[in-house]
């Protein structure tokens, strides 16, 4: 399999941006595919499974499988590069064009065979130590938290509307959004110390750099919302992991993943 692209479990996973062309990507030292590449690559994969068992036993698996899609904040990213003050018809325009992309991919997975979708929408990336040290005072990207709002909205309208017209297709839209600002609210009842700076990167908040072997390390990265500029650490993970799958509508909907995988087709 190519690197990022793993099919575990009959599980499709990668990590990934929604529009397919590379002046939409933000290096952020990150391997990224588009969407639209791997879902050619499963379509390979598709077609290898169904001549090892038959068209029919695949179609079978696939509709049983679950398709984990977490996408778009490299997109909003790369956006924010670009135009970092955006207009409100320009931010309309670009959520609008993110939206159609992402439909056209779960058409053409749903196509392909399959059947349940698992959505993990986009967290509020502008308060990542990332874009935290973009700003003078230290505070959140307000333009980057808005992108991720309107991106989420709109997932969850296509979702539905999908859902409505396609026969047999099923989905939850995990919260990572709520996970995340769940612990910024409530960060010592949820365990953690600091959701600001970064475990493990350099510069103000540790968001200028990567965690690279001469970046400052945290002493306990447990305590940290964040393991670097961009991401989360395990126990934050850990916490949205355990939410989504298996907890309320606040996290997960219109069902949480455990009752997604449960759901037979």
């Amino acid at each position: 399999m190519k690197k990022g692209v793993a099919v575990t479990r009959g599980k499709w996973r990668s990590a990934t941006t929604v529009d397919g062309d590379p002046t939409e990507r933000v290096d952020l030292g990150q391997s990224i595919i588009p969407t639209s590449k791997q879902v050619e690559q499963f379509a390979a994969v598709q077609r290898n499974i169904s001549a090892h068992i038959s068209k029919q036993a695949a179609d079978n698996v696939l509709s049983r499988s679950l398709f984990l899609m977490s996408t778009g904040g490299n997109d909003i990213f790369a956006f924010f590069s670009r135009n970092s003050t955006p207009s409100a018809a320009e931010k309309q325009q670009f959520v609008s064009n993110l939206i159609s992309l992402y439909t056209n991919h779960v058409k053409d997975l749903y196509f392909l065979g399959a059947r349940k979708f698992a959505v993990i929408d986009v967290p509020p990336i502008g308060c990542c130590p990332y874009p935290r040290s973009l700003h003078p005072l230290g505070a959140c990207i307000d333009v980057l938290n808005e992108l991720a709002r309107g991106l989420n909205k709109g997932v969850k309208d296509a979702m539905h509307g999908l859902s409505v017209s396609l026969s047999g297709l099923k989905y939850s839209i995990g919260s990572s959004h709520a996970v995340v600002q769940s612990i910024m609210k409530h960060p010592q009842r949820l365990g953690f110390k600091e959701v600001t700076t970064a475990c493990c990167g350099s510069g103000k908040f540790n968001g200028k750099s990567g965690c690279t072997p001469n970046a400052t390390l945290c002493d306990n990265r447990h305590d940290y919302l964040f393991w670097d500029l961009l991401h989360p650490t395990h126990a934050t993970s850990k916490l949205a992991a355990a939410a989504i799958y298996n907890g309320s509508l606040r996290f997960a909907a219109p069902i949480n993943f455990r009752q997604l995988v449960d759901d037979q087709y």
